[in-house]
């Protein structure tokens, strides 16, 4: 009989399924290495992201184009852990959604979880697109001209967005089914089941 009238886990699948979308896009986005490329022409082009920084082994000044300087593969090398660390938040906060929990404490955990996904998604984007722009504003100096490069967003960068919508969605999600949490509702619910459990037994004198 206990464990009939326990409180029911606190889930919430749609921000764990909106959010299980946001890590398989993210997870596809590291995969694939074109974030941004730069190409001579005919000649193939040099792509940057976060593959990019992983053949680098820390080396910050192994751009063979000279297109990023110090700063710049600095910036990149953020871009990347922040979509590391964005994967592992967002699997947390999906894994944590799903399962649910009774503790009002671990409730919150996941829309925690969700706020930082989306933060670090948003953050590694917005590097990408900072990059990009600066080369672009590079290459518009004389000395690039000469040569005829050009930069184009890659696959990984339109990948990445739908990442971050997909995760800001489930952030809104997980917020939104705290919100309609009511502790009227919940307190009345506790008063009531002494009183549920003790007319139950009271109609059946077999349990007794």
């Amino acid at each position: 009989m206990e464990n009939r009238f326990r409180a029911p886990q606190n889930r919430n699948l749609p921000a764990a399924v909106t959010q299980c979308f946001s890590v398989v896009a993210l997870c596809t986005a590291v995969a694939d290495p074109n974030w941004f490329q730069v190409a001579l022409n005919g000649t193939s082009p040099q792509i940057y992201g976060v593959a990019y920084v992983v053949r680098l082994q820390g080396n910050l000044t192994a751009d063979p184009n000279t297109v990023l300087n110090y700063e710049g593969i600095s910036l990149l090398i953020v871009m990347a852990t922040c979509s590391y660390f964005g994967i592992l938040t967002g699997f947390g906060a999906f894994i944590l959604s799903f399962l649910g929990s009774r503790h009002p404490l671990l409730f919150n955990l996941p829309i925690t979880l969700h706020f930082i996904t989306a933060t670090l998604d948003v953050v590694s984007l917005a590097l990408c697109s900072y990059l990009f722009f600066q080369v672009k504003t590079k290459l518009r100096r004389k000395e690039f001209q000469k040569i005829a490069m050009q930069a184009t967003l890659g696959e990984s960068f339109v990948i990445a967005v739908f990442g971050v919508m997909f995760s800001v969605t489930a952030s809104a999600l997980s917020l939104h089914k705290s919100l309609l949490k009511d502790p009227r509702v919940l307190g009345s619910r506790t008063e009531e089941e002494p009183t549920l459990c003790f007319r139950i037994l009271r109609n059946s004198p077999r349990l007794l």
